[in-house]
């Protein structure tokens, strides 16, 4: 009765259950959004200047508004430090790897294994090593550089090139050094010691002077009262024949050369040859003719004329007419000259061997008149390598028989000094 009278008298719970509405399933879903990840916050430029920091930029609140950029030495120092104590312990750490580099499992196979840090320690190492000898070599670079400025310039060791028309080229360096005056005045006089200690200014007083001293100073100019036009127009039409011979495979004759020789003196005209290397083909045939006539002569003679004109006259004067550098001239000539008497020398040998005595002194009697006429400079360098190359071919007493006869033949003493210097035969 009292569990009844209880149970009345307790309160009851009464719960509702509502139908819960669901949405209808739709064909197309709708794409579920992803959460947008917090930007990181920009830092500006008062966040920099936070404790702790190595670079710290501050602005004062006065009215100059200025700018304050604080470095923090002992913050610097203490990072190194730390980074210096970091890097040892990680080269303790990776040599500890290394020594366990290799090792054998239970199963008796070989097993290579190291931590990723190691690898890491080790390429940056390899990586600071490389940068290390690079700024190295950048700096003994140029120290080295700098010291060259300040130090006095090297000498030049100058030799000419025949196969560049006798064009000077520098072939070796030598130190600033000067000789004493005891090894200068042991040294021979030959051209080659003197052209081997040539200074730079030396060099360049040299190049100045190219010229060979039968090189005409002045080209005696006829003023005839022509029509220059014509003559122009003449000569330009004989170059063109010419240049069209050579292209296609014909030789240029003789009379074409003086024809445009004089053309040029009458009028006081010039001509273009274009390319320059029909130009200089043009010229060097030139020189092939006027040595031709110049051998020709008897070796007596003092002057050749070519065209009612001395020959060192023609040759100079046609450099002029085909708008060709006086220096590179020369050294044709003289390129020419030099390759002439090497050949001349050794056909006088030969015949001289065959017993053809009187065509020996035939062959020596054109170096004679040549060299007399368009005479080889004292220690010339073409002279020197006509000498390098019948030292080769020839003895000493052949060289010396050949230099006998020539002197007996020819009554020049410079033509005997250059044929000495071609023989090889000057101390």
């Amino acid at each position: 009765m009292n569990s009844s009278c209880s149970s009345s008298s307790s309160p009851r719970l009464f719960v509702t259950k509502w139908p819960v509405y669901r949405a209808p399933l739709s064909s197309f879903s709708a794409p579920k959004r992803r959460r947008s990840r917090p930007r990181p916050r920009r830092r500006r430029a008062s966040d920099h200047g936070g404790d702790g920091s190595l670079l710290s930029l501050s602005t004062s609140s006065s009215e100059d508004q200025s700018l304050s950029l604080v470095l923090d030495v002992h913050r610097i120092s203490t990072l190194a430090s730390s980074r210096f104590h970091w890097l040892l312990d990680s080269g303790r750490d990776a040599f500890s790897d290394l020594q366990s580099l290799v090792s054998l499992d239970d199963n008796r196979r070989l097993v290579v294994s190291c931590r990723k840090s190691t690898m890491q320690f080790i390429g940056g190492l390899v990586v600071t090593g490389f940068v290390f000898v690079f700024a190295v070599r950048a700096l003994v670079n140029l120290g080295s550089l700098f010291r060259s400025s300040f130090e006095s310039k090297p000498k030049l060791v100058v030799r000419r090139d025949r196969s560049l028309g006798g064009r000077e080229v520098v072939v070796a360096v030598e130190t600033s050094r000067a000789p004493s005056r005891d090894t200068r005045s042991s040294m021979p006089s030959s051209g080659h010691v003197s052209r081997r200690n040539t200074s730079p200014s030396s060099f360049s007083l040299r190049a100045q002077q190219k010229l060979p001293k039968w090189w005409p100073t002045s080209l005696t100019s006829q003023s005839w009262d022509v029509d220059k036009e014509d003559y122009q127009r003449e000569a330009n039409r004989l170059v063109r024949a010419m240049v069209d011979d050579r292209i296609s495979g014909k030789d240029i004759m003789e009379d074409d050369i003086i024809r445009l020789r004089r053309l040029c003196r009458i009028a006081g005209i010039q001509v273009s040859i274009e390319p320059a290397n029909t130009r200089d083909s043009f010229y060097r045939t030139s020189v092939d003719f006027v040595l031709n006539v110049c051998s020709r002569a008897s070796s007596e003679s003092t002057a050749v004329e070519i065209d009612s004109e001395d020959a060192r006259d023609f040759i100079a004067g046609l450099s002029e007419n085909v708008e060709l550098e006086k220096t590179d001239a020369a050294r044709m000539v003289s390129a020419t000259v030099a390759a002439r008497t090497r050949s001349w020398f050794l056909q006088a040998w030969a015949l001289e061997i065959q017993g053809k005595h009187s065509e020996s002194v035939a062959e020596l009697s054109k170096i004679c008149v040549v060299h007399r006429i368009f005479p080889p400079d004292e220690s010339s360098a073409e002279m020197e390598m006509v000498a390098r190359g019948l030292e080769k071919l020839m003895k000493l007493e052949e060289r010396q028989t050949l230099l006998k006869k020539f002197i007996g033949i020819c009554c020049s003493e410079d033509s005997h000094r250059s044929a000495a210097e071609a023989l090889g035969l000057v101390h």
